[in-house]
């Protein structure tokens, strides 16, 4: 028997809020957005999976070398029929923070939000283009 406490005890500290709100996975996957960050030579791109928002609820700022993404939701339904009465609201927001670096030209920069992916393109700038040789004593 002590092992099995030991056991629960341990899964306790593993994930311990979802012990007492019992939550699922995707319910938390959803709140935070999967992000893909790629780099090439010319620029870098950020790809967020934010499902289920507009593009007016989406929120991107620059600071200092690091790209934020915020999100915010809110929906109210209302049902009124001759023996019922259903009202539902919900509310969500979510805010990711990547640290790009400063070698950006972020006034070049684009993004599109499309079939709930955000994808931001941010052109380095020229110094950053270019290889560098560093001579090793």
């Amino acid at each position: 028997m002590p092992a099995l406490s030991n056991d629960w005890f341990n899964r306790l500290w593993e994930v311990p809020f979802e012990n007492f709100f019992p939550v699922s996975r995707s319910t938390l996957s959803t709140r935070i957005p999967s992000i893909d960050v790629t780099e090439d030579k010319k620029e870098i791109n950020v790809r967020a999976e934010i499902p289920g928002m507009s593009q007016k609820d989406i929120e991107l700022t620059w600071h200092d070398g690091v790209l934020s993404i915020r999100g915010e939701k809110k929906e109210e339904t209302e049902e009124k029929g001759k023996n019922r009465y259903f009202r539902e609201c919900s509310y969500g927001s979510f805010s990711r923070s990547i640290e790009i670096g400063k070698n950006v030209n972020w006034e070049e920069a684009a993004a599109k939000y499309k079939n709930g992916v955000l994808t931001v393109s941010l052109p380095k700038t020229v110094v950053s283009q270019k290889a560098i040789d560093v001579k090793i004593d």
